[in-house]
């Protein structure tokens, strides 16, 4: 059986396929060595864009699978790549229905196989409200899935952190107010490093001797991530 992890929020342009696949490249290989699965269940596709790219000049062996499931083949295949594979990422949108309940929500029947969601929070008025609106129903998913046999974790995490920002400032005092109230938050902020965005989806950015900033500031977060999904 894998661990089932989604990094959600409704907000576009808060890096979730960006963290998906940096995830995933490093937890494919040394020193990790997971069986590593994305299904790209998002509408845009980019991750299988991006991998698509990538092959065109890829000539190793792929470090990982990437899967093309809309909701439909990813509730009729996810019980079998449930049994494949160590660890699996769903990509999936974000979009929220304010006029629905929680158990119509479409993103809700895709959350729903997930042991392990990330929210990741970014500065800005219109992301932390996105992302607010988001956690409260990632709340009420996790009281309805206390008792199954797998329940669900969540946990935030600052992606696209900038020092001496006023933005990023609001958002870290809006966070420590969550965290008050109870709401689990990663230690690392993961910074906003070119290096993150020009990744392509097969080599890692994980190296424990990194002089260069952005591998030593995702090699630390990663650090924490790992940790969390083995005391959970």
């Amino acid at each position: 059986m894998s661990k089932i992890i989604i990094f959600g929020n409704q907000k576009g342009g808060v890096g979730k396929s960006t963290i998906t696949t940096l995830c995933a490249n490093a937890l494919s290989q040394a020193p990790f060595n997971f069986d590593v699965c994305i299904i790209d269940n998002d509408r845009q596709k980019s991750i299988i864009e991006a991998r698509n790219f990538d092959l065109e000049d890829w000539k190793g062996e792929l470090p990982y699978d990437v899967v093309d499931l809309d909701l439909e083949g990813l509730q009729e295949q996810i019980h079998l790549l449930d049994q494949k594979y160590d660890l699996i990422f769903i990509d999936t949108a974000g979009r929220l229905d304010i006029n629905l309940d929680i158990q119509q929500q479409e993103i809700t029947k895709a959350l729903m196989y997930a042991d392990h969601l990330f929210i990741p929070f970014r500065a800005g008025n219109f992301n932390l409200d996105a992302s607010l609106e988001y956690l409260k129903m990632v709340v009420k998913l996790e009281e309805l899935r206390a008792n199954s046999e797998r329940p669900l974790h969540y946990c935030g995490f600052v992606n696209m952190y900038r020092d001496r920002s006023k933005t990023n400032t609001d958002l870290i005092i809006e966070i420590e107010n969550l965290k008050t109230a109870g709401v689990n938050f990663m230690m690392t902020r993961l910074r906003n490093y070119t290096l993150f965005e020009d990744i392509n989806t097969f080599n890692s950015l994980y190296d424990v001797n990194a002089l260069d900033k952005a591998k030593l500031n995702f090699t630390v977060w990663l650090n924490e991530f790992v940790k969390i999904l083995k005391d959970e």
